[in-house]
């Protein structure tokens, strides 16, 4: 009994540091993945027109998949709860759930890719806004895959795995990186969403064979919506997602409406 507390302790610190030096290493190749894409398309309209394009992909990466987000801190919560023989299964089924609202969100995306770049660049050329919305269309299944990615980390977590959720960001980096130094003659500015879709892809794919190896589910399709512990997740996800997302959005008006209103002419 008296060997418990630090025990406990350890393996808390073990997991701090775990979690401490994987993000460090994802960061640190995030800042080498902007250094290359200024190395090789400078300041300009082709950068200008990725980083519009990549507003709505990066919310619902950053929204749906991120670490400690609501569908990953979700799937903890109610996996906490069930057996672990019916993890499986609950998993598959939540996947197949919201893999099918997400590939709607993404169908929405590409369709309606033109009005979204006007509303969120207004104003621009039109050679940069072209650019936006080839690229804007390009990394639309983001939103697919960021939502498989959240519940993947859930599960890893619910498993005792830490790393592969903190390091995986690395691998959208690595992605970008080796696209625009090996592929830009080939490809053109859209190689810097093609590596950012194919990151995402990467990291969805790199959780399956962890996810499987523990048991936490595969890749079929469950319809069975009326499992135990379904409806209970859900329930979790769409509040959690909604206040993370009006959060977010928030932060980003407050971040907007400084910079606009320097823009804007003083009234006499």
């Amino acid at each position: 009994m008296t060997d418990s507390p630090p025990q406990r302790r350890r393996s808390l610190a073990s997991i701090a540091t775990i979690v401490a030096i994987a993000t460090l290493i994802s960061k640190v190749a995030g800042l080498v993945r902007q250094q290359a894409i200024a190395a090789e398309f400078g300041v300009g309209p082709e950068v200008d027109a990725y980083n519009f394009a990549y507003v709505i992909p990066s919310f619902l990466f950053i929204l749906l998949g991120g670490v400690n987000g609501p569908f990953h801190s979700s799937v903890v919560s109610v996996l906490a709860k069930h057996p672990k023989q019916d993890a499986a299964a609950l998993i598959e089924t939540i996947n197949t759930l919201v893999g099918v609202l997400l590939l709607i969100l993404t169908a929405g995306l590409i369709l309606a890719a033109d009005p979204l770049i006007n509303l969120l660049a207004p104003g621009v050329s039109a050679n940069v806004h072209a650019m936006a919305v080839e690229q804007l269309r390009i990394m639309a299944p983001l939103a697919f895959f960021s939502g498989l990615i959240g519940i993947g980390f859930g599960t890893l977590v619910a498993s005792d795995q830490y790393w592969l959720p903190s390091i995986s960001p690395l691998l959208s980096s690595l992605t970008v990186i080796i696209g625009v130094l090996c592929l830009s003659n080939q490809v053109g500015p859209a190689v810097m969403a093609w590596g950012t879709l194919a990151g995402g892809v990467l990291q969805w794919f790199a959780q399956i064979p962890a996810q499987w190896g523990s048991g936490m589910g595969t890749l079929r399709l469950r319809f069975d919506f009326k499992r135990p512990g379904v409806q209970e997740l859900a329930t979790l996800m769409g509040p959690a997602t909604l206040s993370s997302g009006m959060l977010l959005i928030s932060v980003a008006i407050s971040l907007f409406l400084p910079l606009n209103s320097l823009k804007a002419p003083l009234l006499p």
